[in-house]
């Protein structure tokens, strides 16, 4: 009689073996996981409010594992399983790798043949590129919100998602800037009410720029990045246009001096 072997499990696979599998960064049920990634979609990091896509379209399933990057359940060089995206996000095959075309054009995934797909990274060339984009459209956006600051109640809703982003806070505590900064930019775009502004906005791209980064960040560079916004912030809440607007691009351009030398690829 043959011994019985005990089957090793899917992710006892060493760390330096190839791509990591994307198997949720939770313990909880699939189906809880699910429930939990659609709730967060009403209300996390992406700045444009105006998506047609319906519920479980490949545009919208793209966007939550796009959301999913930012939030950090998926990491970059990471592989992700078509069959963990099925059972995760409740959708068929047909629709993930839709999903994942999309997000290959988008220029967030590397689509290989017989072997799926992995989050890609950014080289230097690649976020140069990106931060010249981002510097214009967030400029505009600073630009727009100043001028429809007094409008509506977008004063206190403005001022309440800034204060979650430049409040003082413990050194301990710094690196939650960079997850209440995505609410801050939402807010900021909601304002600026203008929905040729958000389709133009790269947003898969901004989300892998800020993933790939986020654990680069020194306390220097988030209390730096808390000051700019504070700038930024009194600019918008004055209604001074041009000046949200300059401090904004300012802050980007800040952004690639802090981040670009820490990247490796095309100068």
């Amino acid at each position: 009689m043959k011994p019985h072997k005990t089957a090793k499990p899917p992710d006892a696979t060493p760390r330096d073996a190839g791509p990591r599998d994307a198997r949720p960064r939770d313990a909880r049920p699939r189906d809880a996981i699910r429930r939990d990634t659609l709730a967060r979609d009403t209300r996390s990091g992406d700045h444009s409010r105006h998506e047609a896509a319906p519920g479980n379209s490949p545009e919208r399933i793209a966007n939550l594992i796009s959301k999913g990057i930012l939030q950090r359940r998926y990491a970059v060089g990471q592989r992700l399983v078509e069959a963990d995206l099925m059972r995760a996000l409740g959708v068929g095959r047909s629709t993930v790798r839709e999903a994942l075309r999309v997000l290959g054009a988008s220029g967030v995934v590397e689509l290989t043949p017989h072997k799926g797909a992995v989050i890609r990274a950014l080289t230097r060339e690649d976020a140069e590129r990106l931060l010249v984009v981002i510097e214009v459209l967030s400029g505009l956006a600073a630009r727009l919100a100043a001028e429809h600051i007094g409008r509506a109640d977008h004063r206190r809703r403005f001022a309440a998602a800034a204060q979650r982003l430049i409040e003082p806070r413990p050194a301990a505590a710094l690196a939650g800037i960079l997850d209440e900064r995505a609410h801050y930019y939402r807010v900021m775009f909601e304002i600026a009410d203008n929905p040729e502004l958000d389709r133009a906005m790269p947003q898969a791209r901004v989300h892998l720029f800020r993933t790939q980064f986020y654990d680069s960040m020194t306390d220097a560079d988030l209390r730096q990045m808390v000051r700019e916004y504070r700038a930024i912030t009194d600019a918008i809440l004055a209604g001074d246009a041009a000046r949200a607007e300059d401090r904004m691009r300012r802050h980007i351009r800040r952004t690639g001096e802090r981040t670009l030398p820490r990247l490796r690829g095309a100068a």
